[in-house]
C-alpha cells in the first residue's frame, strides 16, 4: 500500500470544533484502503473516481473501504466528534454511513466552493479553503456538551447518567443525537470505546491485548475481539499486524 496521510494544524478559531486539516496521496492505485468509524464527521475533497468533488461523510457504525488512483489525492476537515450540525444543518440520519455531495449540503454555497476547489493547486490550499467556509462558529449545545464529556471519558459512560446530568430524560437525549449526529448516545459511546482501543493497539506489546481490553471497559478479552471485529472487520492481531 502507498498512500501517504497527513494532519495539519487547525486554525485556533476552530480547533473546538475541528479535529485535524488532512491530506491523503496515493503513490499508486489503492484498493480496499480501510477507513475505520471514529465517532467524527467530514468534508472531504476528492480528485478521484468521477472527477474533482467534494462531499460530506457522515458518522460510520462500521469501517468503509475506499478505492484510490495513482497520483489522486484527498483532503479534508475532520470536524471533533458530534461536532458537524452546527455548520452543515443537515440531519444526522441522513448521512450516518453515507457520503452526500456538498452541493446538496450548502446548495449554491457548495458548488461555488467546489470550482474554487477544482482550481486550487494543491490539497493544502484546498483544506485551507474549506476551513475558511467554516466562518460562523455555532454555540455548543446539549449534544456538543454531551459527546464532549463522551469522548473525555472514552465512551465509558452511562445514558441515563448523561441525560440526568443535561437535565432531560433518556428519550429526550437519544432523540436529539439521532437528529444531529446520526447515532444514539449508546451507540456513538460504542464508537468511541472502540476508537479509544485502537489508539492503544499501536502503544501495546504484540498479542497481549487483555489490558487494552479492560482499560477500555468491555467486560473480557473475547467481547473486545467481538467488538472490535464487528466494526473494523479485523481481529485486533490482524489490525495491528497491518503497515499502517
Amino acid at each position: 500500500m502507498s498512500a501517504r496521510y497527513s494532519e495539519h494544524p487547525v486554525p485556533d478559531r476552530l480547533a473546538p470544533y475541528v479535529e485535524c486539516l488532512w491530506t491523503l496521496e496515493a503513490g499508486q492505485p489503492i484498493s480496499d484502503y480501510p477507513v475505520l468509524p471514529d465517532g467524527c464527521v467530514d468534508i472531504v475533497f476528492s480528485t478521484g473516481r468521477g472527477g474533482p468533488h467534494a462531499q460530506v461523510v457522515g458518522t460510520m457504525t462500521r469501517a468503509r473501504r475506499f478505492s484510490f488512483s495513482a497520483g489522486q489525492f484527498d483532503c479534508g476537515v475532520r470536524f471533533r466528534p458530534g461536532m458537524s450540525y452546527g455548520f452543515l444543518r443537515l440531519p444526522g440520519t441522513e448521512i450516518a454511513d453515507r457520503s452526500v455531495p456538498l452541493s446538496d449540503v450548502w446548495k449554491t454555497a457548495g458548488k461555488d466552493l467546489n470550482a474554487r476547489l477544482r482550481d486550487a493547486p494543491s490539497a493544502a490550499e484546498c483544506i485551507q479553503l474549506i476551513a475558511n467556509e467554516l466562518r460562523t462558529l455555532p454555540e455548543h449545545g446539549v449534544v456538543q456538551r454531551v459527546s464532549t464529556a463522551i469522548v473525555a471519558r472514552c465512551g465509558q459512560v452511562r445514558v441515563d447518567e448523561l441525560a440526568f446530568d443535561a437535565g432531560m430524560s433518556a428519550r429526550q437525549l437519544r432523540r436529539l443525537f439521532l437528529e444531529q449526529v446520526g447515532l444514539t448516545p449508546k451507540h456513538f459511546s460504542r464508537v468511541i470505546r472502540f476508537r479509544e482501543s485502537v489508539s492503544r493497539l499501536g502503544k501495546t506489546q504484540r498479542g497481549d491485548f487483555t489490558q487494552v481490553a479492560l482499560d477500555c471497559g468491555y467486560y473480557d478479552q473475547a467481547h473486545f475481539i467481538n467488538e472490535f471485529r464487528e466494526l473494523s472487520g479485523f481481529r485486533p492481531a490482524e489490525f495491528a499486524a497491518r503497515s499502517r
